[in-house]
C-alpha cells in the first residue's frame, strides 16, 4: 500500500459504485452526504474521514484496502471484493478497535508510542490518543500508520478480509 492518493481513491469508489449501478445521488444519499461534496471525493479533490470511509467500503461491498490501493485488480478479485465486503463492526466501535490492533501491532514492532509517532510525523499526545480510542486519524495518516507498522488496512481497523469461499 502506498500513500493515500486522492484520486485513485475516487476513481477506485468511482469504479466500485459503477459495478454497483448506483448513481452518485444514490450512492450520497446512502452514505449520508450532499451529491456535490460525494462528486468531488470521487474527483480526488477531497478524501472522506476514516468513519465515512469504512461506510462507503460497506455500501460498497469493497475492502478498505481494494479501494486504497492504486493497482488494477484482476477479475477475479473484482468478482471476489463485490460478492463479500468488509465485516459489519459497530462504527462506533471502530476508534476502540483501531486503537488496540495498533497498539498490538506497535508492540509486535518492539516500538514505542514516541518511536511510532515520531516516524509518522505526528504529536506523541495524538498517537497516544489514537491508541487509547479516543480519537480516529484522518485518511491519509491512516495509510502512513499502515505503512509503518507492515498492517493492512483492513486488518488495523478490524475487519475481516472478504471470504473467497462465502456461501450465496
Amino acid at each position: 500500500m502506498d500513500s493515500l492518493d486522492r484520486r485513485t481513491l475516487g476513481r477506485n469508489i468511482r469504479q466500485a459504485r459503477h459495478r454497483l449501478g448506483l448513481t452518485q445521488e444514490q450512492m450520497a444519499e446512502r452514505i449520508n452526504m450532499t451529491p456535490e461534496v460525494y462528486g468531488r471525493m470521487e474527483r480526488g479533490y477531497l478524501v472522506p474521514r476514516l468513519e465515512r470511509f469504512v461506510v462507503i467500503c460497506r455500501v460498497l461491498g469493497e475492502t478498505p484496502n481494494r479501494l486504497i490501493s492504486s493497482h488494477e485488480p484482476s477479475t477475479a478479485e473484482e468478482e471476489t471484493s463485490a460478492s463479500s465486503g468488509p465485516a459489519e463492526v459497530p462504527i462506533e466501535d471502530l476508534p476502540h478497535r483501531l486503537g488496540a490492533n495498533m497498539r498490538d501491532a506497535r508492540k509486535r514492532m518492539g516500538l514505542t508510542q514516541v518511536e511510532m509517532a515520531e516516524r509518522i510525523r505526528m504529536p506523541v499526545d495524538l498517537y497516544g490518543r489514537l491508541e487509547r480510542g479516543e480519537t480516529l486519524p484522518r485518511l491519509d495518516n491512516f495509510v502512513t500508520i499502515c505503512q509503518v507498522l507492515g498492517e493492512m488496512s483492513d486488518q488495523l481497523l478490524g475487519l475481516s478480509p472478504p471470504s473467497t469461499n462465502k456461501p450465496r
